[in-house]
């Protein structure tokens, strides 16, 4: 099992925060009040205790976030399903040299690093599970941060600056573009 807790400290960096999102401008924001949240890796029974922190802070920051927005928890009949999942890869990068000299030595090397990938994806469906935003944000950004509980909040807040939208509106609003310090 990955160990979420190391990917997140391990991953290469970059420079900005790559956040990938998408709005349908047609969905009726004006009638959404309430969501429920889901994730089906976290309801897995093989969840070590370090993912279950994870899976446990994702929720909190993005229910603060929600709840920034005015949206209030429900899960009976909600106007919203909001669901997230954690993804990541391991991937090997091998570079070889063969070099030979003037004086007829040669050498060969072989050079291998593993890099992980992760990436946290929001999606928020409508009752009749049409896709209303999705945003996704690389933790690779998240290399440098040593305290997970920052790295976390800092990912789902980025992710939230694409959704300015409040509860019972479908005007944006500009200040929920910002992520908040």
């Amino acid at each position: 099992m990955k160990k979420w807790l190391i990917i997140l400290l391990v991953l290469s960096s970059g420079c900005n925060p790559k956040v990938v999102s998408y709005v349908n401008e047609k969905a009726k924001f004006k009638q959404f009040e309430t969501y429920r949240l889901v994730t089906t890796k976290s309801e897995s029974k093989n969840v070590t205790p370090e993912n279950t922190q994870i899976f446990d802070l994702i929720k909190e920051n993005i229910h603060e976030q929600m709840k920034r927005r005015g949206y209030e928890v429900s899960n009976i009949s909600p106007d919203l399903t909001l669901r997230y999942e954690v993804t990541s890869n391991t991937r090997v990068d091998i570079n070889s040299n063969n070099q030979i000299n003037p004086y007829y030595y040669q050498s060969f090397s072989i050079t291998t690093r593993t890099i992980y990938e992760s990436i946290l994806l929001l999606e928020l469906f409508d009752t009749n599970n049409k896709l209303v935003w999705q945003g996704s944000y690389d933790l690779r950004q998240e290399k440098k941060e040593k305290r997970i509980v920052k790295a976390i909040e800092r990912g789902v807040g980025y992710i939230f600056t694409t959704y300015p939208y409040r509860a019972l509106s479908a005007e944006q609003d500009e200040s929920l573009k910002m992520i908040e310090k």
